[in-house]
């Protein structure tokens, strides 16, 4: 219920002119939801409205409230039997190659405008009867009822129909192509590859396989993907169209694990050309992700969907680990595809990212926070040892030796002035020279450096990780020369050294 009996809802009194009142009923109905207009449209045609004289004209406005402007019916049935397979998100569409059984929903966009010519007067009738059916029922039952079935049926025996003429599968593609282009045009989509005999020979197996799995709710997990698929195989007593379903998920959830399991049901080529596929974008995805960050080459939006460099790049190692447990390995005819999507990526790092990088960390500036480049020398270490940790050869150290003496000439420039912002400066400027190698040495000579610290420890502020690991650093410096020099130290060693010991930082004096 929408909430108590309905009465309530529809009981003010009515003018003389039947349009004021409906328009009463359309601002009542406004601020209620699609399931809660759906209800009180059952309730209303159940004859639960008290004044018979406006049910009929409640009912259509609720109808019209919810079926809204949609119109092409006939393609929206032909549609439907794609429902459960379509890809919906655009990264797959920016793909450099192809992959296996992939359908956007603009490809079948495409497809229904380059077929409707060759359909006859089927999509008319499919029109008419749809519309006549939905003035006076909500259009999502409508397109669930048997007549929508019907004519479901008739749309795609058709279709197929067309599709395995001998002749005019040229002209048929690029009449698909063409429209899918305007398509994409209006989504901000360059970029995308044109569809191929290949696509049409997808959308023939799709279409023919489309009752396997017409009413199939998208699985929750890879569990559930691979129990529905192996209940498809045996219902159908074929694996063809198990398999076309699986690769259907894999392009949707791009998930290696889900490739390993389909793996089990279908130990095939078609799993394991999907998964190449599917680690050649991973890879390309991350290399167009970093020439966006560090060379002001821009990525399509599409393709990465505001996704990270680190979420990318830990998706394609899972990839590449994955294509080992599906047998793909050095040696294998597939691993020339893997090692050239790799070697892209590696190549751009280290001929293009890394002295990039370099560059800037040559010329920062006090003015500017370390942060970002930390965060991005960071990324590269982690992909060195991503690569190193898989056999896959890396330089030695990126960061020179000239990167490690000018953060250490920034951090001694800090470190000389007193200033209330400089411990969070010389906590960024050490842990960016810890990230490249060249940690900046800390010494007790520095008695502005005691001082800042000793001042930190005194406020009593809560310290972030940085100045917390700083801070220790020069506490165990100062308690070493402490030690080494027992009979004497100077007064702003042993001032820093019994602040620390109130904080609970470093060694009780022994």
């Amino acid at each position: 219920m929408v909430g108590g009996p309905p009465s309530p809802v529809f009981t003010p009194s009515l003018s003389p002119d039947p349009a004021d009142s409906l328009d009463r009923v359309r601002a009542i109905l406004a601020p209620l939801d699609r399931a809660q207009k759906s209800e009180l449209f059952e309730l209303v045609r159940a004859g639960h409205l008290e004044n018979a004289q406006m049910t009929t004209e409640v009912g259509r406005l609720i109808v019209a409230m919810l079926n809204g402007p949609r119109t092409e019916h006939a393609r929206r049935v032909w549609t439907g039997w794609f429902d459960p397979v379509l890809l919906r998100t655009d990264a797959l569409i920016l793909a450099e190659a192809r992959l296996p059984a992939c359908l956007h929903v603009l490809d079948a966009g495409a497809w229904w405008f380059a077929l409707l010519p060759h359909l006859g007067d089927l999509p008319g009738q499919v029109q008419t009867d749809i519309a006549q059916r939905a003035s006076e029922r909500p259009l999502d039952v409508v397109l669930g009822s048997s007549a929508a079935g019907h004519w479901a049926e008739e749309l795609r025996v058709r279709s197929l129909a067309v599709l395995r003429r001998r002749s005019g599968l040229g002209a048929l593609l690029a009449a698909a192509n063409a429209e899918r282009d305007a398509l994409l045009r209006k989504r901000g989509i360059r970029g995308a590859l044109p569809l191929t005999f290949g696509d049409l020979a997808t959308l023939d197996s799709m279409l023919e396989h489309a009752p396997l799995w017409k009413a199939a709710a998208r699985p929750r997990d890879n569990a559930s993907a691979v129990r529905l698929v192996s209940g498809m195989v045996e219902r159908s007593g074929l694996p063809d169209g198990g398999l076309l379903y699986a690769l259907t998920q894999l392009n949707a959830s791009r998930d290696a694990d889900q490739a390993l399991a389909f793996h089990t049901l279908f130990p095939s080529s078609p799993v394991l050309e999907s998964s190449i596929g599917h680690l050649q974008f991973a890879w390309q995805a991350l290399r167009q992700k970093l020439e966006d960050i560090h060379l002001g080459r821009s990525a399509p939006p599409q393709l990465t969907a505001g996704e990270t460099a680190e979420r990318l790049l830990e998706r394609a190692f899972r990839w590449y680990d994955a294509l080992q447990g599906l047998g793909i390995g050095r040696g294998d005819r597939n691993w020339a595809l893997v090692s050239m999507a790799v070697g892209r990526v590696t190549g751009l790092v280290e001929a293009e990212v890394i002295p990039a990088i370099n560059h800037r960390l040559l010329t920062l500036s006090l003015s500017a926070s370390p942060v970002v480049l930390t965060e991005r020398v960071r990324f590269i270490n982690r992909f060195n040892q991503g690569l190193a940790r898989r056999g896959i050869a890396t330089s030695p150290s990126p960061w020179s030796a000239a990167v490690g003496e000018h953060i250490a000439g920034l951090f001694r420039q800090v470190a000389a002035d007193e200033h209330e912002d400089a411990l969070p400066s010389l906590a960024r400027l050490c842990e960016l020279a810890e990230e490249v190698g060249h940690p900046v040495e800390v010494t007790v000579i520095d008695k502005t450096l005691l001082a800042i610290v000793e001042a930190a420890l005194r406020e009593g502020r809560e310290l972030d990780a940085g100045e917390s690991r700083l801070i220790e650093r020069v506490v165990a410096v100062s308690t070493e020369e402490r030690r080494k020099c027992r009979w004497w130290v100077s007064d702003e060693l042993v001032s820093l050294l019994d602040a620390a010991q109130q904080r609970g930082i470093g060694a009780a004096p022994g």
